[in-house]
């Protein structure tokens, strides 16, 4: 399968550096740089056909969400810790991550618990709008977020099923040929997302039937790649009925 636009984004507009100070990694994001600008550009231009989610182009208010996510969402996902935020100059930096990029290989019980702080930070009232895999990062024992510029504390259904979307999507077109090969194993991955989902939020019914308005499947149907944009909406609606 051919790369998708978002791996294209995510890939062209790396707004980190990576720093080795007595033998410990930092990163520092820079939410001014040009090629940053351009990915939010593009995505915010996009959005703006099918409005279901309020991104923020502007560099320092970018800064302020993902800062604000860091500091005050306290129950759903690890966080990376903040060593500095120069908010004249649009600048983070904090503590590196060490652990496996989140992808379609990641254990079973991994997505799982990806599902279940999804649905804690919806329940906490948070929405992320940039959901995409590889935006998270595991361990043996925990699950990191380590982009939130465009977290909300602004919950409602619509931008819960976005979130869900974006991140079902990406999964998917990350293990579109596997699960070509064998859909069995993607069903498996689909239900252990979609219970843990269920466990971490207690809205999460709600947000199922959002998925199923005309508005939502036709995303669907063009965001998750055939077959599985099937697969997934039969399986939505399988929790619903």
């Amino acid at each position: 399968m051919k790369p998708s636009l978002i791996s294209f984004l995510d890939e062209l507009s790396k707004q980190t550096e990576y720093y080795i100070v007595d033998e410990r990694v930092y990163v520092m994001k820079k939410y001014a740089s040009e090629l940053g600008l351009f990915k939010w550009f593009l995505i915010t231009t996009s959005n703006l056909a099918v409005r279901k989610y309020p991104f923020e182009q502007d560099p320092s208010k970018r800064l302020r969400r993902e800062v604000g996510f860091l500091q005050y969402s306290k129950g759903c996902f690890n966080k990376p810790r903040i060593i500095l935020v120069d908010y004249s100059s649009n600048v983070l930096i904090r503590e590196f991550v060490k652990g496996d990029i989140y992808s379609y290989d990641a254990p079973r019980v991994i997505h799982h618990r990806l599902g279940r702080e999804l649905g804690t930070c919806h329940e906490e009232g948070w929405v992320l709008g940039d959901s995409k895999i590889s935006n998270f990062v595991y361990t043996t024992d925990n699950i990191y977020i380590i982009d939130a510029e465009q977290a909300i504390r602004e919950y409602n259904d619509e931008y819960a099923a976005w979130d869900l979307l974006v991140y079902m999507s990406t999964l998917t077109m990350d293990g579109y040929l596997k699960a070509l090969y064998n859909k069995d194993i993607y069903d498996e991955i689909l239900e252990s997302v979609l219970t843990g989902y269920l466990n971490g939020n207690t809205s999460a019914k709600r947000v199922f039937k959002r998925l199923l308005s005309l508005d939502y499947k036709s995303l669907i149907y063009l965001l998750v790649p055939f077959p599985f944009n099937y697969i997934f909406t039969k399986k939505i609606e399988s929790y619903v009925d």
